[in-house]
This record gives structure tokens, C-alpha cells and sequence, in this order.
């Protein structure tokens, strides 16, 4: 849940508005990598544990069971190192995982063994339920293989009640009558549970593949961070995360947001993600690609944000977002809205070599009043809005759409075209490499501050004399040769 997104400033709004190639290209379809070559992408110290491939080799195996199954880890004197494994061979409906206590050198693993393990928990109110953890990782598997698959439940995963430092990947949720993984633990007259007594830090989610959900995919983090909740005991501030990846997630047919993250304070990365058909329920304010609500920075990059009736990032936290090399297609609304919420005086939004194409609004709305913006190095064709702004508007404005003309926003070295054949794409619908002849080919601004590595297919930025321009870097390397 959260706060309206841009309809937060209408009224305001309204007051203010007073006023040839060169090579035949292959048509080769292109899927973003799945490895990349930067470091550091994982927060434990375990490195990827295989599986057991017999489930003798686990600490403790959870038993078959017809209804809820408790796994208490004082109560069985599980230690840190421990591997709590789910059996391919038993029937698990839903499950409670309590006082799993690991270390960082030695996590509790939750893991499957002797095959796929599933967990159905139709008509009950989550699947797997982690509480009052931490040092602990729950792990299907690596690669593109799930060993662990829940459905069912009206939450999928949820890591709750003071839960921290913990790893979720290469598990399956589908089917869900909410969101797909939850993390957070929500404020109560528990003085344990607020702002300013817990901290929820490291928390990893990767390699995970989450569809079918009536709510959220993923839902991290509360998203009232300013204005909490107002309880019996008075007004509680939920706590803060510190610490956040997600990343090489897949996301499909979400039916509110596929990613939201709130209360991320120390900056959300969220990476090389491929989500489709988000937001497919339409609910207002709930039907984006990727939101970073309240007191949230993002760092936001290589995804792919493929349709849905809602924004494709939408970033109403702090004014202090990094969004670079992401490809935004079909969004409902904008490609991308920025605004401030929270907090002035910080370093403001760079928006740097995305690629927006075919949103049914503008490219980029920006509403930032009070932290600077920079537009660079990006390409957006196609905004529905084009013909639909009146004086004094214009269509221009349907490419990166200002609340006033005197908000701090630069915009440099942008390719905006109604025409996506201009751009000379190899394949305009699933492969966004330039091709020799592309008019984004050495064309970009020098962006070497932003220190950007690579771009949306794990190249190494500044190939040629210049950087380009939109989320590919040119590659002459991809090209057939010549005949």
C-alpha cells in the first residue's frame, strides 16, 4: 500500500501550468545476461550451497503434514550452520519457520532436498512464514531452476516479527492471493518493533521466480515511513532497512506492483529483473513496474519493464535516486516519475541512458522542486501523449514532462523521435542493440562521473569515441560480418 503518486500534487500543478543505414542489421532476439560482471552481489559469506541430494544429509528434515507445520529452531537446537531441508517426497501445506538463529560466517539454510519440493497452502493466510530470525538463507537452487515452488496462500513468502539478514533465492510463488515475498516487520505497541529499536539489514533477494499474484510480487519494506500507523499505544514509525539487493529476479503477471520497496533509507538496489504484465488488476496507485515509496533511495538498474497499466519506475522517496540503463516498454502511464517526499537538500535524480519506448503518457515526469535532476544519454520514442498537450504545452513536453518550468532539471544529449526505426534498433521488439548506422551510435554526453560499468547487456561501457546514446552501448562485435 502507499501514498497516491503523482495526483499528490495536482492542485499545485494546476496553479503552476498558468501559463540512411549503414549495415543491414540481423534480427537476432536478445535476452538480457544472467551473469554480470560486477562484484559483490551477494551479502553471505556461504557462497551458493548445493542442494543435498539426499535428504540424509540434512540437520532436519520438516515432516509431511495436512495443515501448519511449526519449525521452532531453539526448540530443536538447531545451530548456525545448520540445513533445514524441505523433501521432494513430502506434502507441506503450510510452514512456520521460528528462531532460526545463524551467523554471518555460518547461516541456517532452509533449503530442498531429493528434487523439487513444493508447498500448497490453499485457503491458509501465507505458505512459509519466517519469524524472529536472522543469519539465516532460503535457497531453491541456482541458475534458472526452482527447487523450492509455494503457492496458495494469501502470502506467498513473508519474513516478519524482527526477522534480519537473510537471503531468499531460486524459489518459485505463484498463485498467491497477495504478494509473492513479503518483508517487513509492521510497527506495534511492541516498542521492539519500531523505528529506532530494529533495524531490518543485508537482506538479499535473487534468481527468483514470482507470477500470478492478486497483490504485489515483491513487497520489502513498510510504506509508510513519515506517516506510520496510528495505534492503540499512539503513533509508531515503522523501522528502516539498510542494506537491500534484488536482483536477476523474474517477474510476471503481478497483479499490483511487481517490485515495492519502502522504508530503504541507505539506497534499494534492484537489478537485472525482467518484469511483464505488472499491475494487471489496475488499481490505482498500485499497478507500477517498480516503486520506491517512502523513505526510500533506488538504485535502479538493467531492467526490463515490459507493459502494464501503471508507471514503469516510480519514485516517490527520497530525492536521491540513481536510475540508469533500464528498458521500459508499453508502460500505461510514464516511463518514469520522479518526485520528493521526504526530504530536500540531497543530490537529486540522475537519469542516465534508459531506454523509454511506447508509454501511454510521457517518457519522464519529473516534480522536483527542491533536489536537482539531470535527463542524460537517454532515448524515448513514441509518448501517447504527444498530441494530446495544449498550449502552453507542447508536445515536447510529452518526452520529458516538467510541473514548471523552473524546477531544477537538466536534460542533455537525449534522442526523443516519435519514429522507433529512426533509432535503427537490430530489433525494435526484443533486441535493443544499435546498429552501426544508429544516430545513438558515439552520440551521448560524457558520463563517465557516474561511474556506469556497463549497460543493459553487461558491456563495458564507452566502446567507441563516445558514449552512447539509451540503455545499449554499441558493439561492433554483434554485428554478421560483412559480405
Amino acid at each position: 500500500m502507499k501514498t497516491p503518486h503523482y495526483t499528490f500534487r495536482i492542485a499545485k500543478a494546476f496553479a503552476i501550468f498558468s501559463v540512411a543505414l549503414m549495415f543491414q542489421c540481423s534480427d537476432h532476439s536478445l535476452e538480457i545476461t544472467t551473469t554480470d560482471p560486477e562484484t559483490s552481489i551477494s551479502m553471505s559469506s556461504t557462497g551458493y550451497v548445493i542442494s543435498p541430494a539426499s535428504c540424509a544429509e540434512c540437520d532436519y528434515v520438516v515432516p509431511s503434514s495436512t495443515g501448519t507445520v511449526v519449525v521452532d529452531g531453539i526448540t530443536l537446537g538447531l545451530h548456525p550452520g545448520s540445513v533445514i531441508c524441505l523433501s521432494a517426497l513430502n506434502n507441506y501445506v503450510s510452514i512456520a519457520f521460528r528462531n532460526l538463529n545463524g551467523s554471518g560466517a555460518a547461516p541456517i539454510i532452509i533449503t530442498n532436498c531429493g528434487g523439487v519440493a513444493t508447498v500448497n497452502a490453499t485457503g491458509k493466510p501465507y505458505t512459509i512464514k519466517v519469524e524472529n530470525s536472522k543469519h539465516f538463507r532460503i535457497k531453491g537452487g541456482t541458475g534458472n531452476n526452482y527447487g523450492i515452488k509455494l503457492s496458495g496462500g494469501h502470502m506467498g513468502l513473508t519474513l516478519e516479527k524482527l526477522s534480519t539478514v537473510f537471503e531468499v533465492n531460486n524459489i518459485e510463488v505463484s498463485h498467491v492471493g497477495f504478494a509473492g515475498i513479503m518483508a517487513k516487520t509492521d510497527p506495534t505497541c511492541d516498542d521492539a518493533t519500531i523505528r529506532g529499536n530494529f533495524v531490518m539489514k543485508n537482506i538479499i533477494f535473487h534468481d527468483n521466480y514470482i507470477h500470478d499474484t492478486g497483490g504485489e510480487g515483491m513487497y520489502i519494506g513498510n510504506s509508510f515511513y513519515e506517516t506510520g500507523m496510528n495505534l492503540s499505544c499512539g503513533f509508531r514509525l515503522p523501522h528502516i532497512i539498510d542494506g537491500l539487493k534484488i536482483y536477476n529476479n523474474r517477474i510476471e503477471r503481478a497483479g499490483w506492483d511487481a517490485i515495492q520497496v519502502g522504508c530503504a533509507v541507505t539506497g534499494a538496489h534492484v537489478y537485472r529483473n525482467r518484469i511483464e504484465d505488472y499491475g494487471y488488476l489496475n488499481v490505482t496507485y498500485q499497478n507500477n513496474g517498480i516503486q520506491f515509496s517512502q523513505g526510500s533511495k533506488g538504485i535502479c538498474y538493467r531492467n526490463y519493464i515490459n507493459r502494464g497499466p501503471g508507471m514503469g519506475i516510480n519514485v516517490v522517496g527520497y530525492g536521491d535516486s540513481f536510475i540508469h540503463d533500464n528498458v521500459i516498454l508499453n508502460a500505461g502511464s510514464f516511463g518514469i516519475f520522479c518526485d520528493e517526499r521526504n526530504t530536500r537538500n540531497l543530490p537529486g535524480f540522475r537519469i542516465v541512458n534508459n531506454t523509454i519506448i511506447n508509454p501511454a503518457q510521457d517518457g519522464i515526469r519529473m516534480y522536483n522542486e527542491y533536489v536537482p535532476g539531470v535527463i542524460f544519454n537517454n532515448i524515448i520514442v513514441n509518448p501517447g501523449s504527444f498530441s494530446k498537450y495544449i498550449y502552453p504545452r507542447t508536445g515536447n513536453d510529452a518526452y520529458v514532462y516538467k510541473i514548471n518550468k523552473y524546477i531544477p532539471v537538466e536534460l542533455s544529449h537525449n534522442i526523443f523521435t516519435m519514429d522507433l526505426d529512426f533509432l535503427k534498433f537490430k530489433n525494435p521488439e526484443n533486441n535493443f542493440r544499435l546498429c552501426a548506422g544508429s544516430p545513438a551510435r558515439d552520440a551521448g554526453r560524457d558520463v563517465s562521473s557516474f561511474e556506469i560499468l556497463y549497460d543493459y547487456y553487461g558491456l563495458v561501457r564507452l566502446r567507441g569515441n563516445a558514449f552512447d546514446i539509451g540503455a545499449s552501448e554499441y558493439d561492433e562485435m554483434s554485428l554478421p560480418p560483412l559480405h
